[in-house]
């Protein structure tokens, strides 16, 4: 497993993203939420794989809990070269004009939760959730990440964000230090933006997420239906560029964020051991010609908003 040296940590390329073991998350979700030991048997997986990085939320239902419960087994952490390094966020759910005091009780209160159900000292990484609330609250909510973070709650603050403008705002603050951001083969818009390159060079921690675009990309391109049938030209386009790479449109679609500049780490997630073992075999897979990249960025310049945005998604 390959490592980043960045803010103090030693953080593996690899992401675990563990929303699927709170709650059934994903376009291409055939089997819902895991159990408590197959949850298990997928996070001592990760582990054994070398991952030491894991993204959860106050609001994905009982990943917080699933998590805690698995690195309070000691023989859990046997081996482990690298201490882990959770990922939490947390919403105030404050409306404008709310009053600073309300907002840090709020704040602190989703903290305490989390560090009680994760059952640890300290929030590696902590993470705004709801990126609205920077402009309805932003220099309160630093404000109070930077108490968090003097006063030995938290170690890193920072924010998890949709679009390049979101991403900006972030940088306006110096107590944030990791961002979390949308970015795969169909969504360039933070690299032809240029935030990617002010991100990196701003010496942010840089989570990548929607890697396989919450699973479109293993979609057959004749069957999908509703707006997301506009994805259908494009996903023919990438497979064929998979097939001219002699990889598969997964191992594209990893390499292709993996080995781009200014990314810390790939959040990838999985309902099953078995997906992780996929996982840990792309991410030490092949990188892909630079013809290929460059292609790449030119070819889905033009992807529909409504394909990028699963939250537009009409499937009906």
């Amino acid at each position: 497993m390959e490592y980043v040296k960045i803010k103090g940590f030693n953080i593996s390329k690899y992401t675990l993203g563990t929303v699927q073991l709170g709650m059934k998350y994903g376009i291409a979700n055939k089997t819902g939420k895991p159990g408590l030991s197959e949850s298990f048997n997928i996070l001592s997986t990760a582990v054994q794989a070398g991952v030491n990085s894991f993204d959860t939320s106050l609001h994905y239902e009982e990943s917080e809990k699933v998590l805690g419960m698995f690195f309070a087994e000691e023989k859990n952490l046997a081996g482990m070269v690298n201490k882990p390094v959770i990922t939490t966020k947390f919403k105030t759910g404050m409306e404008e004009g709310a009053s600073p005091v309300e907002i840090e009780k709020k704040m602190r209160e989703c903290a305490g939760i989390s560090l009680e159900h994760l059952k640890i000292n300290k929030i590696p990484v902590y993470l705004l959730h709801d990126p609205k609330e920077l402009y309805k609250h932003g220099k309160i909510l630093a404000d109070v990440m930077k108490r968090l973070k003097d006063e030995g709650i938290i170690e890193i603050a920072g924010a998890s964000v949709y679009t390049c403008e979101e991403a900006c705002e972030v940088l306006k603050y110096d107590v944030y230090e990791a961002i979390q951001l949308p970015i795969n083969a169909f969504d360039s818009r933070f690299i032809k933006s240029g935030v990617l390159k002010k991100l990196q060079d701003a010496g942010m921690l840089v989570f990548a997420r929607t890697i396989f675009l919450q699973g479109l990309f293993f979609l057959d391109p004749a069957e999908l239906k509703g707006n997301l049938a506009d994805a259908g030209e494009y996903l023919v386009i990438l497979n064929k560029l998979a097939e001219r790479e002699g990889i598969s449109t997964a191992q594209l679609a990893l390499s292709y964020i993996r080995d781009m500049d200014g990314i810390t780490s790939l959040v990838v997630g999985a309902e099953t051991a078995g997906q992780v073992k996929e996982n840990i075999t792309l991410m030490n897979g092949p990188a892909i010609s630079e013809k290929t990249r460059n292609e790449m960025l030119n070819l889905f310049e033009n992807v529909p908003l409504h394909v990028l945005v699963p939250s537009m998604w009409k499937l009906g």
